[in-house]
C-alpha cells in the first residue's frame, strides 16, 4: 500500500499536466533540434534587446525561468538570451550557482526561459514557481 501512495502523486502530475503523453522518457516533438547559429558581436548588436541578448557571452544578464520538459536529463536552460548552443553559470537570488548548457530559443530576450529539472533542483528553486536568474559566462 505504501508504494502505490507514494507513486500516485507522480503518476497524477505527469497525467494532469500531460508533459509525457507517451510515456516517461518520451521524447517532445514540440521542440526542435539545436541548429548552429552564427552570433552577433555585442558593437554589431541592433536593438537593447540585442544588445542584452549578446551581453550573456562576454558578461551577464538576468531571465525569468520556469520548469523545461521535465523528461529531459541533463542540466540545461532553453533561452533567447542566445543563438548558438554554449555553456554559462547560472546564479539565483538566494545564491546557488550551477554550470549548465544554454540552448537557444527563438523570442525576444525578454521572453523568460525554461530551465530543466535537475537544474532547478541543483540551484535549490522550487519547481512549481518562476525564478529569477542571473546568466553569468562560464569562465
Amino acid at each position: 500500500m505504501r508504494k502505490f501512495i507514494i507513486a500516485l502523486p507522480a503518476f497524477l502530475l505527469l497525467t494532469a499536466c500531460d508533459l509525457a503523453p507517451d510515456g516517461i522518457g518520451a521524447s517532445n516533438p514540440a521542440i526542435p533540434p539545436v541548429e548552429a547559429v552564427e552570433t552577433v558581436p555585442l558593437e554589431a548588436a541592433d536593438s537593447p534587446v540585442e544588445a542584452e541578448a549578446v551581453a550573456v557571452l562576454s558578461g551577464s544578464a538576468s531571465t525569468i525561468a520556469g520548469l523545461g520538459d521535465p523528461t529531459l536529463p541533463g542540466l540545461w536552460m532553453e533561452t533567447p538570451l542566445v543563438s548558438t548552443q554554449q555553456m554559462a553559470r547560472v546564479r539565483s537570488a538566494s545564491g546557488g550557482e550551477v554550470t549548465l548548457t544554454l540552448r537557444p530559443i527563438a523570442g525576444e530576450a525578454s521572453a523568460g526561459s525554461r530551465l530543466s529539472i535537475d537544474a532547478m533542483r541543483a540551484l535549490g528553486v522550487p519547481l512549481t514557481e518562476l525564478v529569477e536568474l542571473q546568466v553569468l559566462s562560464a569562465s
